[in-house]
């Protein structure tokens, strides 16, 4: 039987009241204003899908709810769409310094298929390469075996998901939050229980929307006045730790699309990179929620991040809308 859109929010409203019972001594819940902006994004199409996700890891992070397993997993990877590659970074060491032959790695797919790859090694040991993934490769557990001289070393995984699946209706609780027609409480526990039953299905989360081993964090002020500066400082690491050289992008952008400010950098020897800019007194008049687009990328790998803040003014400066 087909379930409309319709059924699906009676349902979740007559869920909201049966957990509202169940849960009506619990502890007030309150989700930060950044959470929710990020959330906003995704209801006006400025986000996707993974950035949700990423929201729902938030509030993990925050401890208002549970993915239990559905943490993010930096040896994920989303199949590519149709006619799309990607492709699996794989690194390691021999530990025989100075002994250059090449290594032999054997990769099993999740239908036991194997291809076999010869990677150069260099005189620190290290070897390096990529493996190739299309739109048609199967998912699941890939199973990375290495041969070097006669010896086998430790072997590796990497995972392969399709994309996460979320009911189109869910982004309507996700409105009624936002217009404050349901409580945070009431959105956190609704979100638990989808989470729970599966209804929202996540699967393990792959660690970017690029399928990157790429870990990208983003820290700045969360509400910002205007004529003074914003400060970002990003941290881009990988498996190995931090990546420097990596290429930096940085769009600011409001709700409009509109092309605020815009950045290119490198990471220095610690896989940082930081930035600022003054907020223009005369550019905004009222509070004002900016997104900011963080893409890095090492030709190879790239992964893209959502950062939201908001900007404000006070009552009394000169062009500055006051709310009652």
């Amino acid at each position: 039987m087909r379930v409309t859109v319709f059924s699906c929010l009676v349902v979740i409203s007559i869920l909201l009241f049966i957990l509202q019972n169940q849960f009506a001594n619990a502890q007030e819940i309150q989700i930060p204003n950044w959470i929710k902006n990020q959330i906003k994004a995704w209801i006006d199409n400025q986000a996707s899908d993974d950035d949700f996700i990423d929201s729902l890891d938030d509030l993990n992070r925050q401890g208002l709810i549970k993915t239990h397993d559905l943490i993010k997993n930096q040896n994920a990877y989303l199949l590519p769409k149709y006619g799309q590659t990607i492709f699996v970074k794989i690194t390691g060491r021999t530990g025989d310094f100075e002994q250059t032959s090449p290594v032999t790695l054997i990769v099993t797919d999740p239908k036991g298929q194997r291809t076999e790859y010869t990677v150069p090694v260099l005189e620190s040991s290290i070897y390096s390469t990529v493996i190739p993934i299309s739109h048609d490769s199967p998912p699941g557990t890939y199973t990375v075996f290495a041969y070097h001289t006669n010896k086998e070393l430790p072997p590796s995984h990497f995972y392969v998901n399709v994309d996460p699946q979320i009911p189109k209706w869910v982004k309507d609780v996700a409105r009624w939050l936002v217009a404050e027609k349901i409580s945070d409480r009431d959105f956190v526990l609704s979100m638990q229980y989808l989470i729970n039953e599966k209804i929202i299905d996540l699967g393990f989360v792959a660690s970017t929307d690029q399928d990157s081993v790429f870990d990208v964090s983003i820290n700045g002020l969360k509400a910002v006045r205007r004529g003074t500066a914003q400060s970002l400082d990003i941290h881009v690491s990988d498996l190995n730790g931090s990546v420097d050289s990596a290429m930096v992008f940085v769009r600011v952008e409001d709700y409009g699309e509109n092309l605020l400010e815009e950045f290119t950098g490198i990471t220095d020897s610690s896989g940082n990179y930081n930035l600022s800019w003054e907020l223009s007194k005369d550019e905004f008049s009222d509070i004002e929620t900016l997104l900011v687009y963080v893409d890095v990328t090492d030709g190879i790998s790239s992964k893209t991040k959502l950062f939201t803040f908001e900007v404000y003014c006070l009552c009394g400066e000169p062009n500055c809308k006051c709310r009652n």
